[in-house]
């Protein structure tokens, strides 16, 4: 397949539509070319396969995402500390963690959703002792505001309502794949820190 494509590229240069009309053109004259192996064949043949594939764009596939919620019974994997662990100080754990995830731009925003002030947010900043330690001391004075109702959920909402997904699909994951939290299924939809 590299070899096909990447000589159609390299030939056409008219543009996108030109380099798919000489692509084409090779595939549909690719049953004439007796002189290709059976490897080759088979990777000609490979992107017919995706004939059937539909691009949506993020907010169809939320659309969906969301009637397929509202049709069958409501559940809501929840992130519970292991071993019964205290939800705030495993959550208190991983701080370190986040700076390294959540993109720096996007600190003092997601600080501000988690109801910090400017002042708390630009005292935490004064007292880290590096850039770096920055997020972590927001967090840190985010418990201390907040106390118990810190929890691991309203990290990640405030991550989702901020855009940050793949910050919070990242963290999420790292904080099961490291064994402090497990998933719990949850039919009520309630929250559990």
């Amino acid at each position: 397949m590299d070899r096909v494509f990447s000589w159609c590229r390299r030939r056409s240069p008219r543009g996108p539509g030109a380099e798919d009309n000489a692509c084409n053109e090779i595939l549909s004259n690719r049953d004439s070319c007796s002189t290709l192996d059976s490897q080759q064949k088979m990777e000609i043949q490979e992107p017919a396969v995706l004939t059937g594939v539909t691009v949506m764009s993020p907010r169809e596939s939320e659309h969906l995402l969301g009637q397929a919620e509202a049709e069958g019974p409501h559940r809501r994997r929840l992130l519970v500390p292991a071993n019964g662990a205290d939800p705030t100080d495993t959550l208190r754990l991983s701080f370190d963690y986040f700076s390294h995830v959540v993109p720096f731009n996007s600190w003092n925003s997601l600080m501000r959703l988690m109801g910090l002030t400017d002042n708390d947010i630009q005292v935490a900043r004064a007292s880290a002792a590096c850039t770096e330690d920055a997020l972590y001391e927001m967090l840190m004075r985010w418990v201390k505001k907040v106390g118990r109702k810190a929890s691991v959920h309203s990290l990640l909402e405030a991550l989702e309502r901020l855009g940050e997904r793949y910050a919070k699909e990242t963290i999420e994951a790292h904080l099961v794949g490291s064994g402090m939290f497990i998933y719990r299924e949850d039919e009520a939809g309630s929250a559990v820190s």
